[in-house]
């Protein structure tokens, strides 16, 4: 056994050697801390120093914040009252411009904003359009003054001359667009280019921006649906752009193929009437002769009406959309030569969301079609007919809420929304008084048969109001004009207007013709039955009745 004394010194030598270890321990995570110290009060330095930099960098975006105003000059042109005044119409346009801007920032709380406005365009092409309508002279570049004056309005107004390569403008709208999209200064964006649907895929990032994106609408071009699917604030400058389109359009590349991939005028343009297959007799050179292409003229080579081979018009070329409204229209004559078209017309029409706002559709004959209407639901139009029974509705006030008659006396409570489209059918069934010559905005008449079981069709036989000539005629839309503005009445008391107008007409005239008879004969009675008074039965009447 070992001593105490042993043990004792053993005890104390494990002891030492244990304090000596944890001193150790202790001085390394001493150590460690400081490291880790070290390394904290740097990143520390650097995140203020970032943070100092992030404060001197959002101080110098919030110091000069604008709007920017996007505008392809090719679409939207500023309206005629500035374009026909040169160089000081472009100083007023950019002034009209800039004011309108900055009352819709200031409903949006931007009003500290400068406005920036950029206008791209082909100035060529456009003083040509321009020239067209008489609103520009007759020069290559005539509408310079016209932007002279809006460049020079102030400093923040510039209106860019693309050039004259297609595409040009679209490029630079879409550039700037890019440039501006995410810039922080830069709190607004304008946009009008809206009746071009390329624009619509450099937008798509955007999707629901309400707070920095607006889209402008304007009733001169087509606002496309697909801007309205992309969830952004949408205004009219009222004012500022044209509120109708140019007679003559004015045809850019962009223009095309908005125009072809967005309505249904795009399977107008497979007319078989093109320039490039009329041959034979020219005496008129604007109509074709139908009974030729059916092989039936009797006119020969003395028709006044171009002569088309029926088998060439089919395998013909499409048109370019910048035909429609130009040299198409004139080619298929009126609605009394469709004699080829069946009960499928109907599926020609235009669509609403086609039409343009402030327009009508027209055919190659200038008359004017209507949208296309889905058949109503027969429970909606069961409804209606019982909602009707001792009433009647205007038509005017129920579809457009626009009844002009101070005196009207048919119902303007609004009725459910589900038999809109029923009163609306039943509203084109009665025919307008003035055909297919008829421009007005608001009409609820009907200009086309949208019954494909009408009697006028083959293998139809339900009664229709409209002519045979009408029930046949091409339903293909070939061009949008801008409508007429005119006070309306509900359809069915301008019905009864017309027809009480005839019957008035008709009873007068048979009422002066029969009052000159009864006066004629009356005046023989008396005179004869005087004379037999007289002189006897023996007695003759030297008067005859004829003559009195």
């Amino acid at each position: 056994m070992l001593p105490d004394a042993t043990i004792d010194s053993a005890a104390e030598k494990l002891a030492a050697f244990r304090n000596n270890n944890a001193l150790n321990d202790i001085l390394d995570q001493y150590a460690v801390l400081i490291k880790d110290y070290k390394r904290l009060k740097s990143d520390y330095e650097e995140e203020r120093e970032g943070r100092e930099r992030y404060k001197q960098l959002a101080r110098g975006q919030e110091r000069n914040p604008f709007a920017l105003v996007v505008v392809d000059g090719d679409g939207y042109i500023f309206d005629e009252r500035f374009v026909k005044d040169g160089e000081e119409g472009g100083s007023r346009a950019a002034k009209q411009l800039n004011d309108t801007i900055k009352d819709s920032l200031r409903r949006k709380g931007l009003e500290s904003c400068e406005v920036m406005v950029r206008v791209y365009a082909n100035l060529t092409g456009l003083s040509k359009a321009l020239c067209k309508n008489g609103l520009a002279g007759a020069e290559k570049r005539s509408f310079s003054s016209f932007t002279a004056g809006f460049n020079r309005s102030y400093g923040l107004a510039d209106f860019i001359d693309a050039g004259e390569l297609k595409e040009n403008a679209d490029f630079k709208v879409k550039a700037i667009l890019r440039l501006y999209a995410d810039n922080a200064q830069c709190k607004h964006i304008y946009f009008a280019a809206c009746h071009d649907v390329g624009y619509v895929s450099d937008l798509i990032p955007f999707r629901g921006n309400r707070e920095r994106f607006t889209l402008i609408r304007t009733p001169s071009v087509l606002f496309h649906k697909e801007f309205d699917r992309l969830g952004m604030n949408i205004e009219e400058l009222p004012g500022v752009f044209r509120h109708v389109p140019l007679t003559y359009a004015y045809s850019t590349a962009q223009t095309k193929t908005a125009l072809a991939s967005s309505t249904n005028i795009s399977k107008v343009v497979n007319s078989p009437y093109t320039n490039s297959t009329i041959k034979g007799n020219s005496n008129d050179g604007n109509s074709v002769c139908s009974f030729y292409m059916q092989g039936n003229c009797r006119y020969g080579s003395g028709c006044k009406f171009s002569h088309v081979d029926s088998k060439t018009s089919s395998q013909s070329s499409t048109p370019s959309p910048s035909t429609i409204g130009t040299g198409t229209k004139n080619l298929a004559g009126d609605w009394g030569r469709g004699s080829s078209i069946t009960k499928s017309n109907i599926e020609s029409l235009p669509r609403k969301d086609d039409i343009p706002y402030g327009c009508v559709a027209i055919n190659a004959a200038e008359d004017r079609l209507d949208a296309y209407l889905p058949p109503p639901d027969r429970d909606a139009a069961r409804r209606l007919k019982m909602l009707s029974q001792g009433k009647r509705f205007c038509n005017n006030a129920q579809l457009y809420n626009s009844c002009e008659s101070d005196n009207c006396g048919y119902e303007h409570a609004p009725i459910d929304k589900d038999l809109l489209p029923a009163l609306e059918h039943l509203s084109r069934s009665v025919t307008c008084t003035r055909g297919g010559a008829c421009r007005r905005a608001n009409c609820v008449y009907g200009h086309v048969c949208q019954r494909a079981d009408c009697r006028n069709r083959a293998g139809g036989k339900s009664h229709c109001r409209f002519r045979p000539r009408v029930c046949t005629a091409d339903y293909s839309p070939v061009d949008c004009v801008a409508a007429v503005e005119q006070p309306m009445m509900s359809p069915v008391s301008a019905l009864c207007r017309c027809r009480w107008t005839q019957r008035r007409d008709r009873r007068d005239r048979i009422s002066g013709e029969t009052s000159k008879q009864l006066q004629s004969t009356t005046v023989y009675l008396i005179g004869r039955a005087y004379i037999l008074t007289r002189f006897g039965e023996g007695a003759h009447c030297s008067t005859s009745r004829a003559s009195l």
